[in-house]
């Protein structure tokens, strides 16, 4: 058996070793609170209030395992985080889009999952070709083949995994198009705790604004973010700077230091 669960030879690590993916997450995050169901399991279940980068920063502690570490780490991560699932379970107060108040929600329903999976991967192929450089579609067929891995460890069924990244991205499409994503007070209450507090809240929104220009513009109003024309042209213009500069700047300081780590490691093994 592999010593991890994705190799350095792979596209899928090549993506992911790059630090700007850390972009990705707001929009990730925006995209899961947009489902009702996984929105009111975080506010039920979570202390969001307090820690209100708390779920954030465990996904990307845990996808970093994933991506990088050795299999025994990788796999104590998602361990935790499926025993996490499991205790997440309630109903909704009141109707939200398609939703009835009363319908019962579970942290480790495989729907919900593959959605949660499916913000992860699509934000970070939005992000890489907005600021490293644009995907041919093959890359994309190869970074989604091997990123099903993720879907195996979770435990989502195969038969429920879109098998082909043509699949995945009507699949994606259909839920961003669809009611299934309605914004209810609980995603709003979710996203407003991200920005409210005083003194990292202007951080935590800069550092956001890559990902907000990347979320579908009905999410983005539905949230309540402003958008103008002015931050559209702002966003362009640090997408293009970025994909000019990245064939020029060295590895060490664009790369992932979790991924530079294990490759150097690799190295000296020889593998």
């Amino acid at each position: 058996m592999p010593t991890r669960l994705f190799s350095p030879d792979t596209l899928f690590w090549q993506i992911n070793r790059e630090a700007l993916m850390v972009l990705s997450g707001p929009r990730a995050l925006l995209l899961e609170m947009a489902h009702p169901l996984v929105a009111q399991g975080v506010v039920e279940h979570s202390n969001f209030r307090a820690r209100p980068l708390g779920r954030l920063f465990r996904t990307v502690g845990v996808m970093t395992a994933l991506n990088f570490e050795p299999r025994p780490q990788a796999g104590a991560a998602v361990k935790h985080t499926r025993a996490c699932h499991a205790r997440v379970q309630g109903t909704l107060p009141h109707d939200i889009g398609p939703y009835l108040a009363g319908t019962p929600y579970r942290g480790d329903d495989p729907l919900l999952q593959l959605w949660v999976l499916a913000t992860l991967l699509d934000s970070v192929l939005a992000a890489y070709e907005h600021l490293v450089r644009p995907l041919a579609r093959d890359e994309k067929y190869a970074y989604y083949q091997v990123g099903q891995r993720l879907g195996r460890a979770f435990g989502i069924p195969a038969d429920l995994m879109p098998p082909t990244y043509d699949d995945f991205e009507c699949y994606v499409a259909a839920m961003l198009d669809s009611d299934a994503l309605t914004v209810g007070p609980a995603a709003r209450d979710v996203v407003a705790a991200l920005f409210a507090p005083k003194l990292l809240g202007p951080a935590i929104r800069l550092s956001s604004f890559i990902s907000l220009g990347l979320t579908p513009p009905r999410l983005r109003e539905a949230f309540g973010l402003p958008w103008t024309a002015a931050h559209e042209q702002w966003f362009q213009r640090l997408g293009a700077l970025s994909r000019r500069l990245r064939p020029w700047t060295p590895d060490p300081l664009c790369v992932h230091p979790q991924a530079l780590l294990a490759e150097w490691r690799l190295r000296r093994a020889g593998g």
